[in-house]
């Protein structure tokens, strides 16, 4: 009867100690099995980690956040260029920094989700930079100091209409080291006629001798008795033109005649360090050959000289 106890005891002892190897070996199994995979997942993590700093895609929701800051430049792109690609998935374009410029490069199609007006219109491949006064608006490159020297003129004819004048004229000079200019006579730029249209003013305007270097505006208004402050821009820091503004809504000793020189410098679009730096950023992003140097424009611009006669 003993024997039989102890046979049966032993019998125990050893299924259990086959059982506890079992159920090790087992554990040591799965723990191994549960690292490689762990492993795997945090390969793949790190992996997606480091595509996601490669590609560096901008998604709609930090887009959209308080703490986004829209960087001063944007391409716009073919949202092609990256399509197949999962860390840029649901975004809208990406992030990238060429020369120390950051840039956006937006798909076309989140071209209207991204709430910006582009100037003149938005085109795939074209560069835009913010316009001076309204973050919310992107001027192309190719046309922006075209479009800011059209906007002086214009916001100068406005001051002088608001101001009650009867005439003004705008003589435009470029200083340069080549003495030797050719003058011709051109008519006057169709966007020039529409913005003193708008004035409502009755006027008249020739475009003398205009060219790259010099170029003269005459304008004639109907004249109003009361003067009113003109909302300004591109002046709206010129003490020369604050200090006429100042006098003709005065009510005080009336100005009858007035003659402003301008620098270019005192409303340029933008410094030359800037300009310089768009060029670099543009020459690595842009394989369009031709462009117009952003450097050699403003350096233009800030030779340039308005001379405004105002008479009332």
């Amino acid at each position: 009867m003993g024997t039989d106890i102890d046979k049966k005891k032993k019998s125990d002892t050893f299924t259990n100690l086959v059982q506890n190897t079992v159920d090790l070996s087992k554990k040591a199994a799965s723990n191994a099995k549960s690292g490689v995979l762990s492993m795997m997942e945090k390969a793949k993590n790190d992996s997606y980690v480091r595509k996601l700093k490669k590609y560096n895609p901008l998604f709609p929701d930090r887009y959209q956040s308080a703490d986004f800051h829209l960087p001063n430049m944007i391409m716009i792109v073919d949202d092609a260029v990256r399509r197949g690609i999962d860390v840029c998935e649901g975004s809208i374009g990406w992030l990238g920094t060429e020369s120390g410029v950051e840039i956006l490069y937006l798909y076309d199609e989140a071209v209207e989700f991204s709430g910006i007006q582009f100037i003149p219109t938005a085109a795939c491949d074209a560069i835009y930079y913010v316009d001076n006064f309204d973050r919310n608006r992107f001027v192309n490159t190719d046309c922006l100091f075209t479009r800011a020297h059209e906007e002086k003129l214009a916001e100068l004819k406005h001051i002088a209409h608001s101001l009650g004048a009867r005439k003004c004229t705008i003589e435009i000079s470029e200083s340069s080291t080549n003495n030797t200019s050719q003058k011709k006579s051109v008519s006057v730029n169709e966007s020039y006629h529409s913005a003193a249209e708008q004035e409502g003013g009755e006027q008249s305007i020739s475009l003398k001798g205009f060219d790259s270097r010099s170029g003269h505006i005459e304008i004639e208004f109907s004249g109003n008795s009361e003067p009113e402050r003109p909302t300004l821009k591109w002046f709206a820091h010129d003490d020369n033109i604050l200090r006429l503004i100042d006098m003709c809504c005065s009510g005080k000793n009336s100005v009858k005649t007035e003659t402003l020189e301008l620098s270019g410098s005192s409303s340029a679009t933008m410094s030359q360090k800037t300009a310089y730096a768009i060029d670099c950023a543009i020459g690595q992003v842009s394989k369009m050959s031709g462009q117009v140097s952003m450097d050699a424009q403003a350096a233009k611009e800030h030779k340039r000289k308005l001379l405004f006669h105002i008479e009332f």
